[in-house]
């Protein structure tokens, strides 16, 4: 269990529908506001840059040159610090792939594709392979979105890659809370690796989000979290498994 500590920033804000120029201009704002509070890795929920819509996916599809793509890589640069942001990615298929782009200080830009679909998705959606890692001062970073976690397959496939940090960015809903919430902190205690988890706080897509960001410890202990659905960066500092942080309104 690595010792450097890394601190992440979970951020939950009220998604424009469709609109990835509003949305992208409200992950600079949260990411700015992240970098002056010491943070490193800057996460948001699924689907962030448009909102969860499966129906307008098709049309919002980017793809790795999209100039979104490149304005991210230019805010992480700018602020020093790893940015991970939601949004459907084109895939060879008609549909696209519910995705993740991974945004470096370095200029370096990754793509993540969600691997397990929630039932209904796949009308509107392709399943991403293989899982997606990344290291940050010696840390192992294992990258979930949403139905991902749903999978045990996924979180044993990150202790098998010595994983120190299970991240999750998801949609959960308030009815489903409380089940999603159980086992991700289950995967904590069961793999003995710090669980966070990025969630959106307003409706969106037909579906009563309830934020409350949070992360538990490498024992399952609940150790950091946004109590609400109020607009938040949940701050999370993760050293040898242990965690501790604060919650800012944004």
């Amino acid at each position: 269990m690595n010792n450097n500590e890394v601190s992440f920033g979970l951020v939950q804000f009220p998604v424009v529908k469709g609109s990835i120029e509003q949305n992208f201009l409200e992950h600079k704002k949260c990411v700015e506001v992240a970098a002056r509070n010491g943070v490193d890795v800057v996460v948001f929920p699924e689907l962030s840059l448009t909102g969860y819509e499966p129906t307008l996916a098709s049309n919002l599809a980017i793809d790795v040159e999209s100039n979104v793509v490149k304005q991210l890589s230019i805010v992480a640069k700018e602020n020093g610090v790893v940015v991970v942001s939601g949004c459907p990615l084109k895939s060879a298929e008609s549909r696209p792939f519910i995705g993740a782009i991974i945004s470096y200080p370095s200029g370096k830009t990754d793509f993540c594709r969600k691997q397990h679909l929630h039932t209904g998705e796949s009308e509107y959606f392709v399943a991403g392979k293989g899982s997606y890692f990344f290291n940050y001062k010696e840390q192992r970073i294992a990258l979930a979105i949403c139905a991902d976690f749903s999978n045990p397959i996924h979180a044993a496939e990150a202790k098998a890659a010595n994983a120190d940090v299970y991240l999750s960015s998801v949609l959960v809903s308030d009815n489903g809370f409380d089940v999603d919430s159980q086992q991700l902190q289950g995967y904590a205690s069961e793999h003995n690796f710090a669980v966070l988890m990025a969630n959106h706080n307003a409706e969106i897509g037909g579906w009563k989000t309830c934020g409350k960001s949070r992360a538990w410890d490498s024992q399952g202990k609940l150790a950091v979290a946004s109590e609400n659905n109020a607009s938040s960066l949940v701050i999370c500092a993760v050293s040898a498994g242990k965690v501790s942080g604060n919650v800012l309104k944004i």
